[in-house]
């Protein structure tokens, strides 16, 4: 278990070279093959995004006004509600463009065939809240007010990395992006 401060991201350029994102946390944690990876994007201008090939991916808005997507071959998709993940394929070329001025999004991605993603805003009430991973991570961003887990604390803006079991989650009136990661059988 982990506490990851937005202070410690890791900012580093987009794979295309046309932005910016701060890497929250992946697995594993070196090298250019990744199992899974969250971070956060900043979206500047309109553009296209870096393929992903082999890898799905799920974004969700949070801040900014929104952009249209554009894909090669599949339906385009208007992403403009905060909190309200969006899942697309890697390989599908994508072309972003803006609502509404600069944006940031959330981008968790996982190895298809290897594992799955699932995405949810929770707000916290004031009875406590349980969530399961039998087999992979459970990533909680802290968007709003503070929350906690056995014993680890997140203001706004930082994020929780658990790994496999039952959590239970604390924070009244906190809002929370919760991602679970499940490896798949046979991996």
């Amino acid at each position: 278990m982990k506490h990851l401060a937005a202070a410690g991201y890791r900012r580093m350029p987009w794979k295309n070279g046309q932005g910016i994102t701060h890497e929250i946390a992946r697995e594993p944690t070196e090298g250019e093959d990744f199992l899974w990876r969250l971070s956060i994007a900043e979206v500047a201008a309109s553009g296209d995004f870096s393929l992903f090939p082999g890898y799905d991916r799920t974004i969700t808005l949070i801040e900014g006004e929104g952009m249209r997507l554009d894909f090669d071959g599949a339906p385009a998709k208007v992403v403009d509600r905060p909190f309200a993940p969006f899942e697309f394929q890697g390989d599908w070329p994508c072309r972003c463009r803006l609502l509404g001025g600069p944006l940031r999004d959330f981008n968790l991605m996982v190895k298809r065939g290897a594992a799955r993603a699932e995405s949810e805003c929770l707000r916290l009430p004031a009875a406590p809240v349980a969530r399961t991973v039998a087999e992979g991570w459970l990533l909680i961003y802290c968007a709003q007010g503070r929350l906690a887990t056995e014993g680890l604390h997140a203001e706004a803006g930082d994020t929780l990395l658990l790994e496999a079991g039952r959590h239970v989650l604390v924070g009244p009136d906190a809002l929370a992006l919760v991602m679970s990661v499940h490896m798949l059988r046979g991996r």
